[in-house]
């Protein structure tokens, strides 16, 4: 699904957006943006299987260079409501690793010095309804925006595992969470009316029944016309758990993103 998800995105939606852009002349209240992301994540914390915990650098994952892509459908219903489409891919691999230790979950088995190989899938993909805070955005003379809303993400992960020696474990896990969504967004640089920048804080979370999942990204944006670029940094956590193996991860890192807005 993932290799056909971006592909379609960037033909489709800036022709989506453009029928927008031309059915909605007399009303600037509306409007589409989209964007790709690069992001180069870092692995951190743990997997537990049946009480025994292996963290992430003894199992030898490296870090994660993926692109995602986001889809904003601004001012509908009463102009505050905002639909979010967004995809953030995460792959960690491990490549001809010797293992260090013992290494023992379900059917995979090594020993130290024996090679193996692993790879951690978690894809995320996002739907949310955000509503600006209209009387700020008016105090402020729309230099500051803060959107509060929810949103439903999809976890698509698998967890795989092979070794020289012949002993292989794969794990498949899939599940969607209810996401409490906060945005701010301020202008720190109106040049004139076409280029601005401002600083972006975004924050989902979910806590439920001893799992969780907080997903937070600082970043800074230059607008330009119908075109923005962006930078900042990205932390997701999460806590999650399926029968007897559990993971409590951390994935973070910088990211950059350009987009098209109208």
């Amino acid at each position: 699904m993932k290799k056909i998800l971006i592909p379609i995105l960037a033909v489709g939606l800036p022709v989506f957006a453009s029928e927008v852009s031309e059915n909605n002349e007399e009303s600037k209240e509306l409007g589409v943006e989209f964007s790709v992301d690069y992001w180069v994540a870092f692995p951190d914390g743990n997997i537990n299987v049946e009480g025994k915990n292996y963290g992430m650098d003894t199992i030898g994952y490296d870090k994660a260079k993926d692109i995602g892509a986001k889809f904003i459908y601004e001012g509908l219903l009463d102009k505050n409501l905002n639909l979010v489409l967004a995809y953030t891919p995460i792959k960690f691999e491990a490549k001809d690793k010797e293992a260090t230790s013992n290494i023992s979950i379900k059917e995979f088995n090594v020993a130290p010095s024996e090679k193996y190989e692993s790879k951690y899938d978690f894809n995320n993909y996002d739907f949310g309804l955000l509503y600006d805070i209209e009387e700020l955005k008016e105090k402020t003379e729309d230099r500051l925006d803060i959107r509060v809303g929810a949103s439903l993400r999809y976890l698509n992960a698998s967890m795989e595992f092979k070794a020289e020696n012949g002993s292989e474990y794969k794990k498949d896990y899939s599940s969607l969470k209810p996401m409490f969504d906060i945005e701010a967004e301020t202008e720190v640089l109106p040049v004139n009316q076409d280029l601005t920048a401002e600083i972006i804080l975004e924050l989902q979370s979910y806590v439920w029944n001893g799992e969780y999942l907080h997903d937070f990204i600082d970043s800074a944006r230059v607008n330009y016309k119908h075109f923005f670029v962006e930078a900042g940094y990205r932390v997701i956590k999460y806590k999650l758990k399926d029968g007897d193996i559990k993971s409590k991860n951390t994935a973070e890192g910088f990211f950059s993103s350009v987009g098209v807005m109208f």
